[in-house]
């Protein structure tokens, strides 16, 4: 069978064989479309949009929905297995603190409150402290049940068990505060709050005797410190009067004298003298007046008064006996004689008298010059102690001012006793807590909010993150984002019993068209038209490779250009002609030189079928003879268009090399392919100098993948089987006997 070439002659098979392949195929129509040399470097990013994030939505809408019900549900459950819990309640009143401000000069005492923003705070920060919460647990006996070697642990836990569940929150714009506790025994909780309440109190007084006892103590150390010195003080003054001679004389020094023995005797001395010169003076003249003469000492001596009194009763007798008796009677001799002793008693007792008033004034005269003399002595004594007295009068005056502060320490540290803390507390208790009877945990309304937001939250999180680490072709967009090649178009998913090629078919369905759309975008892809040479691949199997490459033959064909579909893939083919065991490919590659004989007109007018014929053991080897470039060259010489459906690109070495032989590659995906075995597929191609134009998206789900395309069609069918896995009823090709 003769073929006509470029020039106009006319050759064998047997001669185009021995012409190489550059020179037998023609160069490509120029201006085709290939793919960078590192095609991936990088997703590109771009920002997301309203539109974008909406198609994400809708994409991942069943797992935004199964996690927002999961959540509810979850919320639920949650809300059915938590344990209730009660919170009781009580309201304290933080009035202003009364502090006692004492003065230092008179003892008196005054007040101020204390009603600072931190004063109120450091109250509720003590009223939530350990120490407060460790009373209340020893209180209640939380830890009295534990082993005797627990009981220190189960006090610690009791412990923190009551600050965890403790809340203090304080009323804004008030001095008031309410103390919460939550458990799960509504009686425990009101008898903890209660006893957080009175303990606090009881904390807050004993903080200030505590407070009181420091300064007491302080008072005191302060007090010992100052009995010392005055002590030391004192003993400076005893021992420097004691080295002058200095005798201190309170009387003296409290009148302004002289503070010393000599001054204090002086004193004396002349009161003495002056005494003493005035009865000098009254004795000498009472003396003066007795000599020779009766005086009153002698009128008025009892001794001399009852002498003389007995003398005139015997004289009296002596003169009434006279009348009747003689002088010489015997017994007027004896009253005479007792007359006469009388007598002699009377001038020696007045004798004696004026012996006893002379004896007074010479006593008198005597101690008048003893204590003349004496002052005359102590004179000199005093001024010379004046001037000693000026240092001890130093000494004196720091004893004076040691001794004041002494009495002033003195007196605060009485007036601080112990009763000065236990005043009235400023805090109060306004309502005791009351036992609970409504739960405040577990809250269904609310929990069901929570679960519902927290649903909705997660649901979007995992679809945004699904679809950032989302590795699988899935959208149009990824051909060109993440394979780095022009879409040419999306095949969409079909549903129903229909089959792809049935589909393919008719010129009205949305598969004709998109079909349609690809046959355009090879149309308009380069300056000179369409590739006139075209194979379809894919990374594996069952990606549409057979039913693209037919659909877009059958559209060049009702273009009216001569068009030949070839079944490219010798393993596995897909294409065939209505009768069996019809030769085809292989038997070319082989060394048949019939190709009429293998070439088959189809029910589509234009477009003939080259099947892959008989499956050789060795495919690869026949791809890779001198025979396909030459058989290329000869249908190109009597074709328009030669579209050939390869095999997959993974695992075999045919596409790559079908892909060095023709003017553009076509590479199909599959929607949910992963992205690195498509980059794999294309890096093998492109490697083998592939002229890949562009990328087809197929078994695209425009509904689920929420794009507003239209297609209503879904997918799931294999090439050349219908959506229900069966084999399609019609026939690509009208079988004719071969002449």
């Amino acid at each position: 069978m003769n073929y006509e070439t470029e020039d106009g002659s006319r050759a064998t098979v047997a001669e185009l064989t021995s012409r190489s392949a550059r020179e037998i195929i023609p160069a490509s129509g120029g201006g085709s479309i290939a793919l960078p040399s590192t095609p991936f470097d990088g997703d590109s990013t771009g920002e997301w949009t309203v539109s974008d994030i909406w198609r994400t939505i809708l994409k991942w809408r069943w797992m935004i929905l199964g996690i927002f019900a999961a959540s509810v549900a979850a919320s639920i459950g949650v809300t059915l297995l938590t344990t209730k819990i009660y919170r009781a309640t009580a309201k304290l009143e933080i009035a202003s603190e009364e502090v006692k401000l004492i003065n230092t000069q008179d003892a008196e005492s005054s007040s101020a409150s204390i009603t600072r923003e931190d004063y109120l705070k450091t109250q509720y920060g003590l009223l939530e402290s350990r120490s407060v919460a460790e009373s209340v647990a020893r209180s209640l006996r939380l830890g009295a049940n534990a082993a005797n070697g627990d009981q220190a642990s189960a006090l610690r836990k009791a412990t923190t068990k009551l600050m965890m569940n403790l809340a203090v929150k304080p009323v804004a714009g008030s001095r008031l505060v309410d103390v919460t506790y939550d458990d799960r025994d509504p009686s425990t909780a009101a008898r903890v709050v209660n006893a957080f309440a009175s303990e606090f109190i009881a904390s807050n007084i004993n903080r200030k005797i505590d407070a009181t006892s420091v300064t007491r103590d302080l008072l005191e150390h302060r007090l010992a410190g100052m009995k010392a010195k005055l002590e030391q003080s004192e003993r400076a003054v005893t021992e420097y009067a004691r080295s002058a001679g200095i005798l201190n004389v309170g009387t003296v020094a409290s009148e302004g004298g002289n503070p010393s023995l000599s001054a204090a005797s002086l004193v004396d001395l002349n009161n003495a003298l002056a005494q003493a010169q005035q009865e000098r003076i009254s004795i000498e003249g009472r003396y003066r007046q007795a000599q020779g003469r009766d005086t009153s000492e002698t009128v008025n001596n009892a001794a001399i008064n009852t002498l003389s009194n007995t003398r005139a009763d015997l004289a009296a007798q002596y003169q009434e006996k006279l009348a009747i008796y003689q002088p010489d009677f015997p017994e007027m001799v004896q009253l005479h004689r007792r007359i006469a002793a009388l007598d002699q008693d009377i001038a020696r007792e007045k004798s004696r008298v004026r012996g006893s008033m002379q004896a007074d004034y010479n006593a008198a005269v005597a101690k008048e010059a003893a204590l003349q003399a004496k002052v005359n002595g102590l004179k000199s004594n005093v001024l010379d102690l004046s001037d000693r007295g000026i240092k001890y009068n130093i000494l004196k005056r720091e004893v004076d001012t040691n001794r004041q502060l002494y009495d002033g320490l003195l007196q605060h540290y009485k007036e601080i006793g112990v009763g000065e803390g236990i005043g009235a507390s400023n805090i109060a208790i306004v309502d005791r807590a009351q036992v609970p009877t409504i739960p405040i945990k577990p809250n269904l309304l609310f929990n069901l909010a929570m679960g519902a937001a927290l649903g909705i939250i997660l649901g979007l999180v995992a679809a945004f993150v699904s679809e950032f680490l989302d590795d699988s072709i899935k959208m149009p967009d990824d051909i060109s984002n993440k394979l780095k090649m022009p879409l040419l178009g999306v095949i969409p998913k079909v549903t129903g019993g229909d089959a792809v090629v049935d589909l393919a078919c008719e010129s009205q369905s949305m598969v004709s068209e998109a079909y349609f759309s690809v046959r355009t975008a090879l149309e308009f892809g380069t300056t000179r038209g369409a590739p006139r040479s075209i194979l379809f691949t894919s990374s594996r199997p069952s990606e549409g490779k057979s039913t693209s490459a037919f659909a877009v033959a059958q559209s060049f064909a009702r273009l009216g250009r001569r068009t030949i579909l070839i079944d490219g893939d010798l393993r596995k083919p897909s294409l065939m002609a209505a009768t069996a065991e019809t030769p085809g490919l292989s038997n070319l590659l082989t060394g048949s030189d019939d190709i009429a004989s293998a070439i088959y007109p189809t029910n589509v007018e234009n477009l003939m079928l080259l099947p892959s014929g008989p499956i050789p053991p060795n495919p690869a080897e026949l791809l890779a003879g001198r025979l396909l470039p030459v058989l290329l060259a000869a249908l190109l010489e009597s074709f328009d268009m030669v579209v050939i459906d390869g095999p997959p690109v993974l695992g075999l070495a045919d596409s790559p090399l079908l892909s060095s032989l023709t003017e553009a590659t076509v590479f199909l995906v599959e929607s949910g392919t992963r992205r690195l075995l498509a980059r794999n597929a294309i890096q093998r191609l492109l490697a083998s100098d592939a002229q890949i134009v562009g990328g087809i998206l197929t078994k695209f789900n425009a509904s689920a993948s929420g794009y507003g395309y239209g297609y209503g069609y879904g997918y799931g069918y294999g090439y050349g089987y219908g959506g229900d896995g069966t084999r399609s009823k019609r026939q690509i090709l009208i079988g004719r006997s071969k002449e």
